[in-house]
């Protein structure tokens, strides 16, 4: 059975905003892997990552630490995460929200085409349309991100209405997709990666997923 959607929602301008900076960074990073220029950016800002108060967000950030203490660099940090997603060979842990859910585990399901139905309540849609799965990872985190910045947006044009419906649509989507199967995914990330980047990545997404969540209302998995 579905979760009920939360009946209201309290609107923190802040809050929004940190939610649309974490967001955007960890969805580029789920997409592509960063370069040397990308990781030394990343790792002058950890000090300042805008949503630290949760056990995922604790540990991520001492992976990310870890993972530059240890001396990783870019070139190892893109191996892995192509190795992990697949770019090299099979994927060890699919980043594809229809292979998790769908009963033949195959991209392009229906749990795919619902992904782009919803990104359409913003006006949004995949990078790579029909050549590329919409409902990787990092596309779903960036909605999440879209919705903040939409209702930011919405705030500083006097619409608090509008900015209340965009953040909806985003709670609408963590409820009926990222939330049945974003955390089990991640989790098998912390496992199966190689590096500790790539492990902080996936610890920084659970923390801000749980943050997400709490602020919009919506009942997480136990």
């Amino acid at each position: 059975m579905r979760r009920r959607p939360p009946r209201s929602l309290v609107i923190d301008t802040d809050q929004l905003d940190d939610l649309a900076a974490a967001f955007t960074v960890l969805a580029r990073f789920h997409q592509e892997p960063p370069d040397d220029a990308a990781l030394a950016g990343l790792r002058g800002l950890l000090d300042e990552w805008p949503l630290p108060g949760t056990p995922g967000a604790k540990e991520g950030l001492r992976l990310m630490r870890a993972s530059q203490e240890t001396g990783e660099d870019a070139a190892q940090i893109r191996h892995d995460h192509a190795w992990l997603y697949g770019t090299l060979a099979t994927a060890r842990v699919a980043p594809y929200e229809s292979v998790h859910r769908g009963q033949d585990r195959l991209v392009f399901d229906a749990h795919t085409l619902e992904v782009r139905d919803a990104y359409r309540a913003l006006s949004l849609q995949a990078p790579h349309l029909n050549r590329e799965p919409d409902d990787h990872i990092g596309l779903e985190l960036d909605f999440l991100a879209q919705s903040c910045l939409r209702a930011l947006d919405a705030l500083d044009q006097g619409s608090p209405g509008d900015a209340e419906r965009y953040v909806r649509h985003g709670a609408d989507f963590l409820r009926l997709h990222l939330l049945e199967w974003g955390p089990d995914m991640l989790g098998r990330v912390v496992a199966e990666a190689n590096t500790a980047f790539m492990r902080g990545l996936a610890q920084l997404s659970l923390g801000a997923i749980d943050t997400y969540a709490r602020a919009t209302g919506v009942p997480q998995p136990s």
